[in-house]
């Protein structure tokens, strides 16, 4: 329920002669922590006499002043007007404030004291009965104002399905050509072709390696033993598996064993003894 106070100062008035009061207002004498609290403090028969509303300042960590405004009436100062708030429950009273008198030169002539109005400010416990405290609620999550994740999510999903469509059109289509077996070598072609381009003037490491491999891949895809898997003495200890005669199969061991030794033991073979080889190996798959 409002509240008003009204402080009556005579004074004589050079201009009108009439006294001034001083009138402080409350919408209401009584709230909760944290409501907001308007006081407005108005001076009535004013006439021509100047008036100065100061500002007002407060250390107080009990009250506060959210906003304070002047109040306008048709088109003159008429008072000025406070939000109060308050921090603590408890018997306050209204700031100490002080309306400033000024003469015609601008001049504080003197001043008014407001009188103190009291506020009554209580808890909503104490308002609804209840003395005891109440159990402590988990902190309310505070939604930002940009929705950052579902931004960083949308420009990653936008990535992916970018990345996507760049690696479809980067694949090449797969181009199936038919095997045309009219110009297909037969073992005994291939190796041959490949003795041929045996170079038996260059290093013993990497002729001896061609000559093993090629009487290897000979023996292996004419008679279908796995020569080019087995070691030289896994197929020097099964004989019966290679169709050659004994002279021809101790011939290709022999050459088996001195090409490993070229190729593991970095031992070397003169031009005469690889062309020697060379041609057993020659004579070996011509004759098998």
């Amino acid at each position: 329920m409002p509240i008003r106070s009204t402080l009556i100062v005579a004074c004589l008035s050079v201009l009108s002669g009439q006294s001034l009061s001083v009138v402080s207002d409350l919408d209401t004498t009584s709230g909760f922590i944290g409501d907001v609290i308007v006081w407005s403090v108005t001076v009535e028969n004013a006439g021509n006499q100047k008036i100065r509303y100061p500002e007002l300042d407060l250390d107080n960590d009990s009250i506060s002043i959210r906003e304070q405004s002047l109040i306008h009436e048709n088109g003159r100062l008429a008072g000025v007007q406070f939000e109060l708030m308050f921090w603590d429950t408890g018997r306050y009273q209204t700031p100490e404030y002080q309306v400033e008198v000024l003469n015609t030169s601008g001049d504080i002539e003197f001043s008014l004291q407001v009188p103190p109005l009291d506020i009554q400010i209580e808890t909503i416990l104490s308002s609804e009965g209840e003395t005891a405290l109440r159990p402590l609620q988990a902190p309310v999550p505070v939604r930002g104002i940009l929705p950052l994740k579902s931004i960083l999510s949308c420009i990653l999903l936008m990535g992916l399905i970018t990345g996507m469509v760049w690696t479809w059109k980067q694949r090449q289509p797969v181009q199936y050509s038919k095997v045309d077996y009219t110009t297909m070598e037969t073992p005994l072609e291939r190796a041959r072709r490949r003795l041929n381009e045996l170079n038996s003037s260059g290093f013993s490491k990497e002729f001896y390696t061609g000559l093993s491999h090629i009487s290897r891949e000979y023996i292996e895809t004419k008679y279908f033993v796995r020569a080019l898997e087995m070691t030289t003495n896994e197929i020097a200890e099964n004989r019966d598996l290679f169709p050659l005669d004994d002279e021809q199969f101790e011939t290709w061991i022999r050459i088996l064993h001195s090409s490993d030794m070229v190729k593991y033991a970095r031992e070397t073979s003169n031009t005469d003894q690889i062309i020697s080889d060379l041609t057993d190996v020659r004579s070996i798959i011509s004759d098998v």
